[in-house]
């Protein structure tokens, strides 16, 4: 709606002009806000490209608080041993003891194959034998230190069980026997891990424990725009006491280059993780144990080696700093965590021993979205498709705020109604700006019309539909979940486009019915290029969100069309006054 009253033609056009530029630039920056840029690592001055080995010395300023060992000795990874929960995920322990490899078995995150068939989605791998693909977690390791060095040798299978695994190796140099058990946990995306350290010698032995989640990042991936957000985005995550650091790429290159930005925490950390959109690993350590928690890029600081880092990838770790301690002569020591790989999903994050919920990016809504998610995951229980049950969810919020709807559309539709009457203001006072002013305010009481009335129901309904967006943009139930007919991922652009163009006509038309102030050129060409600059922003968004918008503005025609029909039902027509003279004559005769 046009707030601002025709003035002189230069004047005026200037001020019509500036509006539609803020205009413009406030959607651009709430776009922004809402979808940050993909966090892609720009090279400094006289450099290449940044690589995830190029940043090691760059990182050595949050290595400097001594959590980030020396890397361990080289070791040729393999499968040990491999163990599963049936139809949930298969998982793989390393020769060297620590985790291998993670494959998600559901049928919502398998892998479509040429042929037809389908094969389980690699969520985590050991780097060196890895395909680049979109960007992967690196296996998480827990790392022993004996002296400021890592503890790492080959491992024997001891035991083993169709969930679990437990591997040993004795190190040469204390003489202490490390002991790993595996356990999958069942319904969850977690494995219990214990670490018991036995010695046998006749002196103490002091040591020291630390855990480390890395990302490796396809930076050309991660290259989404305003228009088309990043899914493959790597950032590092730790929960402290009061605060939750998140940190994009981009954002802890700059924060490493900068002295005063802290990289590293030891206040009150929880747990700490590396995710993108959907997914995560990260580590829950118990009550009390947790020191530190450090953020950094590249090989060195993943203790990986950087040939093996495909061209363009960067590496993104978080080290966990753990309580160390001494094992007693002939004594023994057993330590318990617990790791989490998979999909950020909100019910399993929440029953965590500690609540990992933060590692969902909800923005500011976040006390809006977690019911608005609960919500749709409740109508997905009734239809059995995601959806389906986008519709339903945005039914719902619709009916919710229909009075503050029905209140925006009566005013709208009282201003389209006094528009002949405002346009012949408008003509008769164009060169009087002051009367111009005071003619428009009396007709505005006259005809009991606030022109300002159709904003606020507007604004009071933005974190509503703004917090069901993001609901909807954050779900991980939508990566690669099939609608119908032609959307066979809601978290993936319409590969047609058929609905960001439907989407686009129905735009065109809303703008059609909104009241419109006097006949002004401008104001009909921003009419004309909103709907198609919309339509263009939705081409390239996640078809979830786009059949969210469509259903909105759907509904929100249907109801101003019925609104404007109900008003003028209910305003009395005039009769012309030739009739009524014409029927005089009649009765004369």
């Amino acid at each position: 709606m046009n707030l601002l009253s025709p003035q002189g033609k230069d004047d005026g056009d200037q001020k019509r002009m500036l509006f539609a530029v803020v205009v413009c630039a406030g959607i651009l920056l709430l776009w922004n806000t809402l979808f940050p840029q993909a966090p892609v690592q720009q090279p400094k001055p006289g450099e290449g490209p940044v690589s995830a080995a190029s940043v090691d010395s760059t990182a050595s300023k949050a290595r400097t608080i001594g959590e980030t060992p020396d890397a361990p000795a080289a070791i040729k990874r393999a499968a040990l041993a491999q163990f599963e929960l049936p139809g949930r995920h298969s998982v793989e322990i390393a020769n060297d003891g620590q985790l291998y490899s993670w494959n998600l078995e559901e049928a919502q995150y398998r892998n479509d194959l040429k042929d037809g068939k389908t094969a389980p989605y690699p969520i985590m791998h050991d780097l060196a034998v890895a395909e680049a693909g979109k960007g992967l977690f690196i296996a998480p390791r827990l790392e022993v230190e004996f002296d400021g060095k890592t503890a790492s040798g080959e491992y024997t299978v001891v035991s083993k069980t169709p969930t679990g695994a437990t591997v040993s190796w004795t190190d040469p140099k204390t003489g202490v026997k490390l002991t790993r058990t595996y356990s999958l946990v069942k319904d969850d995306y977690t494995v219990d891990v214990t670490v018991t350290l036995e010695n046998p010698g006749a002196s103490k032995v002091e040591y020291d424990l630390s855990a480390l989640m890395a990302g490796a990042q396809n930076n050309d991936e991660a290259g989404g725009n305003m228009f088309s957000p990043p899914v493959y985005a790597f950032e590092g995550l730790c929960k402290r006491v009061d605060d939750f650091e998140r940190l994009p790429v981009s954002a802890l290159q700059s924060d490493l280059n900068d002295p005063d930005e802290k990289t590293a925490w030891f206040d009150g950390i929880a747990w700490a993780g590396v995710g993108n959109r959907y997914f995560m690993t990260g580590i829950v350590a118990p009550k009390g144990e947790a020191e530190s928690c450090t953020l950094d890029l590249g090989a060195k600081a993943a203790g990986i080696d950087a040939g093996s880092i495909p061209a363009n990838f960067t590496v993104v770790t978080t080290r966990l700093g753990l309580k160390g301690g001494e094992i007693a002569a002939a004594g023994s020591v057993t330590r318990a965590f617990r790791f989490y790989v998979g999909p950020k999903k909100l019910d399993r994050l929440r029953a965590q021993t500690v609540d990992m919920s933060d590692a969902i990016d909800f923005g500011w809504f976040t006390a809006i979205c977690i019911p608005m998610l609960w919500l749709m995951q409740a109508f997905f229980g009734f239809v059995g498709n995601w959806g389906f049950a986008i519709i339903l969810l945005t039914v719902f919020v619709k009916l919710i705020t229909l009075p503050l709807t029905i209140k925006q559309y009566k005013s709208m539709a009282a201003m389209k109604k006094v528009q002949p009457k405002l346009k012949k203001i408008q003509e008769k006072y164009k060169d009087n700006k002051p009367k111009l002013q005071q003619e428009m305010m009396a007709l505005y009481r006259a005809e009991k019309v606030n022109p300002m009335a159709s904003c606020l129901p507007m604004l009071l309904m933005m974190p509503i539909y703004f917090s069901l967006y993001r609901t909807i943009y954050s779900a991980v139930e939508l990566y690669r979940a099939d609608f119908a007919f032609w959307i066979s991922d809601l978290s993936e652009q319409d590969p047609f486009f058929i609905l960001p163009v439907v989407l686009g006509v129905l735009f065109l038309l809303q703008t059609r019915l909104n009241p419109s102030m006097g006949d002004n050129p401008q104001q009909k060409l921003m009419m004309t290029i909103m709907p198609v600059m919309f339509t263009g922003m939705m081409l390239f968004l996640p078809s979830g969100l786009v059949l969210y918008i469509l259903v909105n503005t759907g509904l929100g025609l249907v109801q101003q069309i019925f609104q404007y029909k109900k008003m003028a039902e209910d305003s009395p027509v005039p009769t012309p006054k030739n009739r009524n003279r014409s029927s005089k004559n009649k009765g004369a005769k």
